[in-house]
């Protein structure tokens, strides 16, 4: 089933945003049961998946560097989506946003946090040498990425 019940949907011919009611199997499909927001009546628009479309589709792209006594490492391709709960609360972008933020902070050293509309960059220096890491907020549809991890050093010694 594409969308749960309490999930915020938009309709796709006119961007109207409800939230799922209730879901009823129909003809190797789903119909889709909604409610949308700016109704002061107790109606609810039936319509199969294909009408619909997820009102929150934000997700994150992270990547990072570090380097420790061992040498340097990198990483990238890291996609975080939004869980369940997150798509059905009213501000669930906005939890979600907070939730990869923590994820990515460190509470126990010493950094630098830069927060744009479009992001967030960690910088923490630690005993070894560094942290680093680069969120990118999107919400387009994007191709599936392969995470990745590169240790340079081992690299550089040909393992």
């Amino acid at each position: 089933m594409e969308f749960s019940i309490g999930e915020f949907v938009e309709r796709k011919m006119d961007g109207r945003v409800g939230v799922v009611k209730k879901a009823e199997p129909y003809n190797e499909d789903y119909v889709f049961y909604v409610h949308f927001r700016d109704d002061r009546t107790d109606d609810v628009w039936a319509g199969v998946t294909g009408a619909w479309r997820r009102h929150f589709n934000l997700h994150a792209h992270t990547s990072s560097k570090s380097r420790d006594c061992d040498g340097d490492y990198s990483s990238g391709g890291n996609v975080y989506e939004m869980t369940t709960q997150e798509r059905c609360e009213e501000f669930g972008d906005l939890h979600f946003q907070q939730r990869v933020v923590g994820y990515t902070v460190s509470l126990h050293g010493h950094g630098e946090l830069k927060v744009t509309p479009e992001g967030v960059e960690w910088y923490e220096t630690t005993d070894e040498g560094y942290r680093a890491t680069d969120v990118q907020w999107c919400s387009d549809e994007c191709p599936a990425e392969r995470s990745w991890q590169r240790d340079h050093r081992a690299e550089a010694m040909g393992y």
